[in-house]
């Protein structure tokens, strides 16, 4: 596998988990009976959007597109702090973007 396959890849997956955490946060906050926030799990969605929003403009344009997919790593890791492996995959994610910046 390329680095820029491997840089795609972990690219899409991140900001499909972004979007799917969100969103689920989302349904059990407006179905449970507590005090259930969405500022956090809105800042997963917007994450994953502007992650995936960037992947997806990263060919015709790749300065915005890798600048959408690092806010969007970034944004995310608000939202995941508490956890160990998203933010690390956020942290992995930002590097190989900005290394094949570099390299470009």
């Amino acid at each position: 596998m390329t680095p820029a396959r491997v840089t795609r890849f972990a690219t899409l997956s991140l900001g499909v988990l972004y979007v799917a955490a969100g969103a689920a946060e989302i349904v059990r906050a407006a179905t449970s009976t507590g005090d259930g926030g969405v500022i956090l799990p809105g800042t997963l969605v917007a994450g994953g959007a502007l992650v995936l929003t960037g992947l997806a403009l990263t060919p015709p344009q790749p300065h915005v597109g890798r600048g959408l997919v690092c806010v969007g790593s970034l944004l995310g890791i608000l939202a995941t702090a508490g956890t160990v492996v998203v933010p690390v995959l956020a942290v992995a994610v930002v590097v190989l973007t900005l290394r094949e910046t570099v390299s470009a």
